[in-house]
């Protein structure tokens, strides 16, 4: 087996239900599936996409060494078995794909080498998901060390006003009381509610679509409002917790865990954003004194505002690592959206020497936009479309994409009065 590893890492390397192999060269096939329709007394046909061709992959490879034979039939047995198995393309990544075809033939006049070409058809890509949760994963490592730092920057611009007693402290967790009020505000907004509907397993109308992270097939109506409550409860069980604080690293904590409460309620990432937005945006109004005790309470409740604002960041960091937009549009919607409260922050953190939270709020700020920009980039644009009657969503959907189940989308981007009647110019996607 060691002569087998040693020619291995000479070569670029591939494997197929984890029995490795060396690789000569590789190479594959892909395009669209078109149906030509061709009609009488007429020169052109009609071309009809009908969809992305399959992909394949050819990948030449052999085993040489002293065991090669044995390695070889692990290669035959890996081949033979029935259902796709999970490939390790040496460029293309990993693909979930099952064997077209398998040629083999050992070269004339040398010994201990046996050379194979394995024509490989794509069953599932894997690597656009891997790299989606690996992307996902940094977001989240990167928002908690804004939490951390962000802690960590209110305790230390604070200590001394919590030294001088309860007052500061009151005012500080008054302030983060408004905001934490706010937080209870917008848990109780009929939205929730809507997106709570939206991932039950049927389609129920446009009015409770969203964009739903977990679609649970037993889910009910009543299960549904059931959760609404309990997230509810936990919201005002953290904005409890805020009131109460006591010292900066309970406050700190507090805010932490009621921005989180208030994402963990919504189920639409959609609507995270748009009401941890108004989270990221809160302005407290200090305390205006020149007594010593005046100027301690200031520090605290501007400190206590800029802590709040933090918090909902790390909570919008995770929601847009979660968020499925359905168009480029709307990704590049929400990543300017994104950019422009992330820069206000670094703004800020820069002025109040906060060097840990200004290189953390930078980071995040950069991985979110890098993710959102990559998944617009592989998303369909919206496009204006303009009939010359109205016309049924189902008819509309069959018309534009050759599959009238598409209607629901028709109408949730159109919000016609009646889905017999749509407009005769609204929004769609391209493909």
């Amino acid at each position: 087996m060691s002569g087998v590893l040693t020619i291995l890492e000479q070569y670029a390397q591939c494997s197929f239900r984890g029995v490795p192999f060396a690789v000569i060269g590789s190479g594959g096939n892909t395009g669209r599936r078109i149906a030509v329709h061709e009609y009488p007394n007429r020169d052109t046909p009609w071309p009809e996409d009908i969809g992305r061709k399959a992909r394949t992959f050819r990948v030449r490879g052999f085993v040489s060494g002293v065991l090669f034979r044995s390695q070889f039939d692990l290669v035959l047995l890996a081949v033979e078995q029935q259902g796709p198995g999970l490939l390790v393309h040496p460029t293309r990544g990993i693909i979930q794909a099952a064997v077209l075809n398998f040629d083999w033939r050992e070269p004339d006049g040398i010994s201990g080498v046996i050379e194979f070409e394995v024509e490989f058809i794509e069953a599932k890509s894997l690597l656009s998901t891997t790299v989606l949760a690996a992307a996902s994963a940094v977001i989240a490592t990167t928002a908690a060390l804004l939490g951390s730092s962000s802690t960590s920057d209110y305790s230390s611009s604070t200590t001394a006003g919590y030294a001088l007693g309860t007052t500061v402290a009151s005012a500080a967790a008054s302030t983060a009381g408004n905001w934490a009020a706010q937080a209870e505000a917008l848990a109780l907004t009929p939205a929730v509610t809507s997106a709570a509907l939206a991932g039950l397993p049927t389609y129920y109308g446009r009015y409770v679509s969203g964009n739903a992270t977990v679609t649970s097939s037993d889910a009910t109506v009543a299960s549904a409002l059931d959760d609404v409550v309990t997230g509810q409860a936990a919201v005002a069980v953290a904005i409890a917790a805020v009131s109460a604080a006591g010292d900066a690293a309970t406050l700190a904590a507090a805010v932490l865990a009621t921005s989180e409460a208030l994402r963990a309620l919504v189920a639409d990432p959609a609507l995270q954003v748009q009401l941890l937005a108004q989270l990221a945006a809160y302005e407290p109004a200090p305390f205006a004194s020149s007594a010593p005790i005046g100027a301690a309470i200031a520090t605290a409740e501007t400190a206590a505002g800029t802590l709040c604002r933090r918090a909902a960041l790390v909570s919008i960091a995770l929601a847009c690592a979660a968020y499925s937009p359905t168009s480029s549009n709307e990704a590049e919607a929400l990543r300017q959206q994104v950019a422009a409260l992330f820069a206000d922050e670094i703004l800020i953190a820069a002025d109040g020497r906060d060097a840990a939270t200004f290189q953390a709020v930078r980071k995040l700020r950069t991985q979110v936009l890098q993710d959102l920009a990559s998944r617009a980039s592989q998303l369909p644009a919206l496009v204006s479309v303009t009939r010359n009657e109205p016309l049924p969503a189902p008819v509309l959907g069959q018309q534009l994409y050759a599959d009238g189940s598409r209607a629901p989308d028709l109408i949730r981007r159109a919000n016609p009065i009646h889905p017999a009647f749509m407009p005769v110019t609204f929004e769609a996607l391209a493909t």
